[in-house]
């Protein structure tokens, strides 16, 4: 792993006090103890056709103490972090209370070793966002305000900064010792347009790991414009027909697409709840030969990028599917000892108050053998073209989905025509990854975004544009 170390500033957790209560607990039977510290340093703005209407900085600290006995968890989390220490007794009584309600035939928690390591780790930014002064911020917003407002049409442009540093400290009765920190930073901007009784509304959305550089160093103004043009088009766009044809998905749907539908059934932790397509299976066919997904959380840039998990596990690629087979699960210990797997640094949390869930990071499909988005195009003679989404459904455990997208055309005698309106895509998860028949040679990270799974977290989704053979569109 590449990494810039610094000399640490200071730390939230006294390694004596922690040590002293791991030999506490585990001499009372506990076979694994674990404090996980988080801090945030944020800001969030937000500007409303032109006017300020929110700027908060802000600083969480939180701390999590994990006991395992007896096969179980007990869990205590405080933003007191000096209380925790004296905590050790009471969520192992908790852990024992848990193991002892446990349901007939539920498997004891065993958690799947890994290296021990002590060191602390800094994925240095470019541009620190904690020397950014608000009015820095403000500028960059209303770049993008500027190019969106301008057309007599466009009725409110609403533009978003959020930026976070984030430093994380793990302590465990195994020896782990590991802290490190990152910074992420996004500019988000939805723009609505009204004509008569008309309305239609586009958001856009940039930014990424690495400070405030990967937000200052684009070309704010697209993003006006993008939304401001989508919002335009929308308002004389026709109504999507209905039936199953041939889609092309853009970069946006094709990352959000393999993160719903694909890469939540992947996630150990649903596998083992029994709510997931792909339980039972590992090396079998279940997709096209052209399909390949990753999830990389060492990608750099990308939104849900970090050097090592909440369990203090190093981050590394994961290939989902090779070539049409599923290779890999996303996992975390508990569920690569449930499934005797090699873990693969999937525990993300939150923030320091939460229990770590097995969860995504940057999730990509790669490129294929097409030259580009026209040569995709040229062989349809009647289908939809489909770009980013507005939200939508998804039945891990059926392997079914729903998508809306944000925007879409019609594609008739291989060409775009006419802008559609209200145009969703649903199916069933495997079907549709046999139903890929074509991939552009270019793809990668897509729009920044979050993944809402009992706790909030940043992903990043992509890939290039995408071809299925028959969808059904609606």
């Amino acid at each position: 792993m590449v990494m810039d170390v610094t000399p640490s500033t200071g730390r939230w957790l006294d390694a004596d006090r922690a040590s002293s209560m791991f030999d506490r607990l585990t001499g009372l039977g506990a076979t694994y103890v674990e404090l996980r510290a988080m801090s945030c340093d944020s800001n969030t703005v937000r500007l409303r056709d032109g006017s300020m209407d929110a700027a908060v900085p802000a600083q969480e600290v939180g701390v999590t103490l994990r006991v395992l006995a007896d096969g179980a968890w007990g869990v205590h989390s405080t933003t007191d972090l000096s209380s925790v220490y004296a905590q050790g007794e009471d969520t192992l009584r908790v852990a024992r209370g848990v193991a002892a309600r446990r349901p007939t035939g539920e498997p004891m928690v065993e958690l799947a070793e890994v290296p021990i390591v002590t060191d602390e780790v800094v994925w240095a930014p470019k541009g620190d966002v904690r020397d950014l002064g608000l009015d820095e911020r403000l500028d960059a917003m209303r770049a993008v305000e500027h190019e969106g407002k301008d057309d007599p049409n466009i009725a409110s442009v609403v533009t978003g900064w959020s930026d976070e540093h984030l430093r994380t400290e793990v302590l465990t009765s195994e020896g782990m010792d590991r802290a490190w920190s990152l910074q992420r930073a996004l500019l988000h901007c939805t723009v609505t347009a009204r004509e008569g009784d008309r309305v239609a509304a586009y958001r856009t959305r940039h930014g990424g790991e690495g400070g405030s550089a990967s937000i200052l160093q684009h070309d704010l103004g697209e993003l006006g414009r993008r939304g401001k043009e989508a919002a335009l088009r929308q308002l004389t766009a026709i109504a999507a027909p209905s039936g199953r044809f041939p889609l092309i998905a853009d970069p946006d749907l094709t990352g959000v697409y393999i993160h719903e539908a694909l890469g939540h059934p992947c996630e150990a932790d649903l596998v083992a709840a029994g709510d997931s397509c792909l339980e039972g299976r590992l090396g079998q066919k279940i997709g096209s030969d052209i399909v390949t997904v990753v999830d990389d959380p060492t990608l750099r840039s990308g939104y849900g990028a970090y050097p090592i998990d909440d369990e203090g596990v190093n981050a590394r690629e994961k290939v989902l599917i090779r070539n049409g087979v599923l290779t890999e699960y996303l996992n975390h210990r508990e569920t690569a000892g449930r499934f005797d797997l090699d873990p693969n640094a999937g525990a993300r949390a939150q923030d320091g108050l939460h229990h770590p869930l097995v969860r995504m990071s940057n999730t990509i499909i790669q490129g294929g053998s097409h030259r580009d988005f026209d040569d995709l195009v040229d062989d349809v003679e009647y289908g939809v073209y489909a770009c980013g989404t507005r939200g939508g459904q998804v039945d891990t455990g059926r392997g079914s989905f729903q998508f809306a997208a944000q925007e879409a055309w019609l594609i008739e005698g291989g060409e775009l025509t006419q802008p559609l309106r209200d145009v969703s895509v649903s199916g069933m998860t495997l079907e549709i990854l046999n139903d890929v028949d074509g991939l552009a040679r270019e793809g990668g990270l897509a729009s920044p975004g979050f993944c809402g799974k009992g706790q909030t977290v940043p992903v990043g989704d992509g890939g290039p544009f995408m071809r299925i053979s028959t969808a059904l569109v609606g």
